[in-house]
Order: structure tokens, then C-alpha cells, then sequence
């Protein structure tokens, strides 16, 4: 870049000095270096505001340089969502959609888990909204501690989840049994924890007015490792489309601006 403006100096005027840069994006266009383009037509208009006609006749320039951009975004774009799917459809075969008529959504849940109750036994369950969302809904019957929150704990350290407060909604409380709903950012730190400790012997803590632990199980592990995961690829998944999306709709304004400024030279051209 300092090379080709470095060309650009001398004893030319202003008006060669403004041709030449727009002569150089062109190159770069051509030679399918669009940043380069950017970055050059950027320099034209800081560097030479007053060199207008120039800067008309550069018109064109800008939108083939976002086309080209924009086309190489979508394939690098397209690339990733293709691995991203595969993961999610790969993924999905371990999945269950349980569908609750006493629930306002279904949710996706480890096929183990698909036809079991919660509510009778003490552990936690991992699951994921058909929109992608993870939560660990906890039960506990084994003793009652009015437990708020969860933690994980082994040779790694500990980890626990927020504090949710009874409300007799997400927090629940019935007979001998206490569950409560972990939402997102409220318990992803348990998905993580696992993820980065595979294999290591983990305590499941509940904590309330009293704690109470028990060895996490090999299926409430695998719910909250596989769960996480999926809920990882189904937000990258989604991310990646509102991105193609996005790309498609810059690609149609970039060549709505090529045909606007091709049919209609300046009208300084014109004299």
C-alpha cells in the first residue's frame, strides 16, 4: 500500500495523484485484491475531498469492491455453515424431542432422559428450547435443603450456578421434592466446567439453608456435556444463517449501486 501511494507522489498534480490511486483500486479489483480496493478508495477521499470529478468517476468502483468482498464472505460463510449443520444434524441423532402438552414449548433432551421423570429421583437434567436455549432444571429428594443454586466440584476446582430464590415458579417446591430451572447464563458455567474436565470424577452440590452432595452420575454428566454442546452448535448454527442472510441482502445493495452507477455516468462526464 505505502508502494503504490509512494507512486503517487512527485511532481504530479493533485487531479494525477487522485487518477492514479483510482487507477490502482481498479488494478485491485481486477486482481481480486478487494481490501486492498477498499482501502485505496478510502485513502482518495480523506487524502483528496477537492478532487471530485475524480472521485465521481470512482463511483463504480466501491460497490465491485463490496461485491467481491462480499462474495468471498458468503463462501467462506457457506463453508462454515455446512460444517456447523453436519455437527447439528450428527448431533441431533442422540436427541429426543419431548413434547409436554402441560408445557408452553417442547424442549430437546438426551434420549436417555426422553421418558423419564425427574421429579422422582435427586440429580439434574440438561435441556435445550427448540430455539437453542440450555437449562438445567435440578431435582432433589433425597433430603431437603432448600437448595438455590448448584455446584460442581472436583480436582479442577468448583463451579456453581446463580442463585435462584424460591418462588414456587422456577424454584419449586412440592411434597419432599425441590427443583428449580437454571436458565442460559445461569448455569452454562456448568456445561463449560464439564466440557473442560472430561472423565473427572465430579460432586454434584446442592446449596440451601443446609448442602447436601452426591457423586454426579454418568447420565446426568453426559445430559449436561452433550446438551451444552448442542446448545454451543444449534447459537452458532442460527448465528451463521442471520450472517448468510445478512450477506445476501449487502450483496443486492452492492449491485444495485454497480447498476446505478454504470447507467448514470456523472453529470460532469457529460459536459
Amino acid at each position: 500500500m505505502a508502494m503504490l501511494l509512494f507512486s503517487c507522489g512527485g511532481k504530479n498534480t493533485d487531479t494525477e495523484r487522485a487518477e492514479a490511486i483510482v487507477n490502482q483500486a481498479d488494478s485491485a479489483i481486477t486482481a481480486g485484491d478487494y481490501d486492498l480496493a477498499v482501502t485505496l478508495l478510502d485513502t482518495l477521499k480523506s487524502r483528496y475531498p477537492r478532487e471530485i470529478k475524480v472521485q465521481r468517476g470512482a463511483m463504480n468502483l466501491r460497490p465491485r469492491a463490496i461485491e467481491g468482498q462480499t462474495i468471498r464472505q458468503i463462501e467462506i460463510t457457506d463453508s462454515m455453515l455446512a460444517a456447523s449443520s453436519y455437527r447439528r444434524d450428527s448431533m441431533m441423532n442422540y436427541f429426543s424431542f419431548v413434547n409436554n402438552p402441560e408445557l408452553v414449548e417442547g424442549y430437546y433432551v438426551i434420549k436417555e432422559y426422553a421418558n423419564s421423570s425427574l421429579f422422582n429421583r435427586t440429580g439434574v437434567e440438561a435441556r435445550i428450547t427448540p430455539e437453542g436455549e440450555f437449562y438445567i432444571i435440578s431435582s432433589l429428594n433425597a433430603k431437603p435443603v432448600k437448595h438455590t443454586s448448584l455446584s460442581l466440584k472436583n480436582q479442577a476446582g468448583e463451579v456453581s450456578t446463580a442463585t435462584v430464590d424460591y418462588d414456587g415458579d422456577r424454584n419449586y417446591r412440592s411434597g419432599g421434592t425441590e427443583m428449580i430451572t437454571f436458565v442460559g447464563a445461569e448455569c452454562d458455567t456448568l456445561g463449560q466446567f464439564l466440557t473442560d474436565n472430561r472423565g473427572a470424577a465430579t460432586t454434584l452440590i446442592f446449596n440451601g439453608a443446609k448442602s447436601y452432595s452426591t457423586p454426579l452420575s454418568k447420565l446426568d454428566r453426559k445430559s449436561i456435556e452433550q446438551t451444552y454442546e448442542m446448545a454451543n452448535v444449534l447459537t452458532e448454527n442460527r448465528k451463521l444463517n442471520l450472517k448468510r442472510d445478512f450477506l445476501d441482502r449487502q450483496l443486492q445493495v452492492a449491485r444495485d449501486q454497480i447498476a446505478r452507477t454504470t447507467q448514470e455516468p456523472a453529470a460532469d462526464d457529460k459536459d
